[in-house]
């Protein structure tokens, strides 16, 4: 290979990685860096972006120091002969290509908040409480059965064990609420409390905002309202939702963002028993500068 050649791989390499600086930076400026990663990791992605400016710069630096110093490179040197230095073999186009072709779909698609038609592919999570069991399938049995309950003065008692003892003082907090604020702050966890404590929330009521999702399995008069909730970065988004009984469903179009009165009840939905709300009131509300929600990470402390 060719001094030539060497310092067209090395620009390419340098060139692909100021891109990925480039787009990390672009979005970071634009606040559109919450619609890819979770706060927690945003810190990360701009270090990142860092470090691939300096490989970038390297790269350059090594792209201009053969061509200066009209030498190979230690890979040129190599003399065994069990195998080809042809560095643009298809192997190597191909490489380059699946690093390109995101790239340039990055820089020209519109960023965009994940919406219904994403909600429908991936599923609504009506029952959140699941995802709370299910992360704990591989203990053994014994530990998922409340061995304890937290019992109100005046109410319903909250059994638990050492996975859901968060979640049970979370829900009685709630019910001792007389309007059940779901805040965004505390998103995941309200729902999935509520989930887990079905019954003691039937009757109560509640107030929660999100956007509106459907499934075909609905029928006419309902659709869930709700948010994606995101782990860590976009691709592991669930969209969170709560089902909504209303006898206005055609005023509420997918993906306007909505908050809604009303009183939690039981369903009955794709063969699972669900929360939903019969709703008093629904309104437009303007959408949230984050419109994504995030594990409270202090909760349970």
């Amino acid at each position: 290979m060719k001094i030539s050649s060497a310092f067209a791989h090395r620009t390419i390499r340098a060139a692909v990685l100021i891109a990925f600086v480039f787009f990390i930076v672009r979005i970071s400026q634009s606040d559109a860096l919450s619609y890819y990663v979770a706060p927690r990791m945003e810190l990360w992605v701009k270090g990142l972006a860092f470090g691939l400016y300096v490989l970038a710069m390297h790269q350059l630096y090594l792209a201009v120091r053969d061509v200066l110093s009209n030498k190979k490179t230690a890979a040129i040197t190599c003399t065994c002969s069990s195998h080809s230095h042809d560095q643009w073999k298809p192997s190597v186009i191909i490489m380059y290509a699946a690093l390109i072709v995101p790239l340039v779909l990055a820089f020209f698609i519109p960023d965009a908040v994940l919406g219904s038609q994403m909600a429908a592919k991936k599923g609504l999570n009506l029952t959140p409480s699941g995802i709370l069991l299910h992360s704990n399938s591989g203990d053994a049995a014994p530990n998922l059965i409340p061995n304890h309950k937290l019992q109100l003065d005046s109410g319903p008692s909250f059994p638990f064990n050492e996975y859901t003892r968060p979640y049970a003082k979370q829900a009685a907090d709630m019910y001792n609420q007389p309007l059940i604020s779901i805040n965004d702050d505390i998103y995941i966890e309200s729902l999935t409390s509520m989930d887990l404590y079905q019954e003691q929330f039937i009757g109560k009521k509640v107030q929660i905002s999100g956007y509106v999702y459907r499934l075909d399995s609905m029928n006419k008069n309902q659709f869930a309202v709700g948010r994606f909730a995101m782990r860590c970065c976009v691709a592991d988004s669930v969209p969170l939702a709560i089902l909504v009984g209303t006898d206005t469903p055609e005023q509420w179009q997918n993906d306007m963002y909505v908050v809604v009165l009303g009183t939690i009840e039981k369903r009955n939905f794709d063969g699972k028993s669900v929360l939903a709300i019969d709703a008093k009131s629904i309104d437009t509300q303007k959408v949230p500068t984050n419109p994504y929600v995030y594990g409270n990470p202090y909760f349970g402390d």
